[in-house]
């Protein structure tokens, strides 16, 4: 093995060990967030309906209609195989720490969404190593893939999306790897929508010039997209468009609803996040370093025409998912999590970029100090 390829191994595993150590610490410490207050109770709906065999009912579920079903289900699978408890949620307050009668809930759904997490941080390494160690230690990633959030999981189906939709485009969109892209898409879009559609606006280009007219290399990832995103969503088997519908025009609306505008967040709110410290300085003792907030951007931007060279899918990828993120009325910080994997990607392109000209201009010192010697 080469020094080089030792040495990316290397970067790889403590990408993966910071990965669980940071996301370990962050189950285990952090108080409720909101959003986990509205998943869990509906989990433990599910985990009834489940429990009784009443699947038909599953779809009938009003609350959060608005995202589908699969993560949470997930979570209801959790907490029914583990046993815990439904806590009294009336008694789990926000912001504060998790009373011991509830930890079995938070732990076991906290806990599948930081093996997701820490399964997209190794699956990155793949691409980039250093680009994994980014991620791991990133904040936001941290934070939303070590709680009961929706995005874990298909932030990692959008993952293995992008590497699969890599194989099949150096195939030349043979049929075998382009469906498999496009089944898990649909199971991305099945977690969360918006991981569907920015995974489907980054493959989008590199189908109109390699695929172009072929009519089968399009069917190939339309038809899976489709037919596994209906598949795992219950929520639409009764009425799949009207409910389809309903669910996207909820999202339409609530972006330009009385929450949002109260927010008053600014477009560029994403960028923000990205080059604010808080969150690593919130809670001491989860967050490793507040690195990120310091250069991730910055290192993504010289990175990114090496990886248009190296890996154009992640490249595009990046730009996709920001573009999305400015455009998209609401600007919660954990839709970072549609773009950290790729931007990490690009940002570990701009460190060895960055390492390179170091090693260029260290070169050019020394043969200026040898000819200024050897003159003398």
């Amino acid at each position: 093995m080469s020094r080089a390829r030792l040495l990316a191994v290397l970067v790889a595993l403590v990408a993966v060990l910071v990965a669980v150590w940071q996301r370990a610490r962050a189950v285990e410490r952090l108080s409720q967030d909101f959003d986990e207050a509205t998943y869990l109770p509906i989990a433990y709906t599910y985990a009834r309906l489940v429990e009784q065999g009443r699947w038909g009912d599953v779809g009938k579920v009003r609350e959060n209609f608005e995202h589908p079903p699969l993560v949470k289900l997930l979570f209801a699978e959790a907490v029914r195989v583990s046993g815990a408890p439904e806590p009294d949620w009336a008694n789990v307050p926000m912001g504060q720490p998790l009373p011991d009668a509830a930890r079995p809930a938070f732990r076991v759904t906290r806990g599948l969404s930081a093996v997701a997490g820490v399964l997209q941080v190794g699956l990155v390494a793949l691409v980039d190593p250093l680009g994994a160690l980014l991620l791991a230690w990133d904040p936001y990633h941290t934070k939303y893939t070590a709680q009961a959030y929706l995005e874990a999981v298909p932030g990692l189906f959008a993952v293995l999306a992008l590497l699969a939709f890599e194989r099949a485009r150096r195939s030349g969109f043979a049929p075998g790897w382009t469906a498999v892209s496009g089944a898990l898409l649909g199971l991305a879009a099945a977690g969360k929508y918006p991981y569907g559609l920015v995974g489907g606006l980054t493959f989008l280009p590199f189908l109109v010039t390699g695929a172009r007219t072929r009519w089968r290399a399009w069917a190939a990832i339309v038809v899976p997209t489709a037919a596994v995103f209906v598949l795992v969503n219950p929520a639409l088997w009764s009425s799949p468009f009207a409910s389809l519908w309903e669910s996207i025009s909820f999202h339409w609306d609530y972006s330009h609803g009385e929450h949002v505008r109260r927010s008053a967040l600014p477009w560029y709110q994403p960028l923000a996040f990205l080059v604010s410290p808080w969150l690593s300085r919130s809670q001491e003792g989860i967050y490793l370093t507040d690195f990120n907030a310091w250069a991730l951007l910055a290192l993504a931007c010289v990175g990114l025409p090496r990886t248009w060279r190296e890996r154009p899918v992640w490249a595009v990828g990046a730009v996709v998912g920001l573009v999305f993120l400015l455009l998209w009325n609401t600007k919660w910080p954990q839709y970072l999590l549609l773009v950290l994997p790729a931007l990490c990607v690009c940002s570990g392109g701009g460190v060895r970029t960055v390492v390179g000209w170091g090693v260029w201009l260290w070169r050019r010192v020394q043969r200026s100090r040898g000819r200024v010697s050897a003159g003398a």
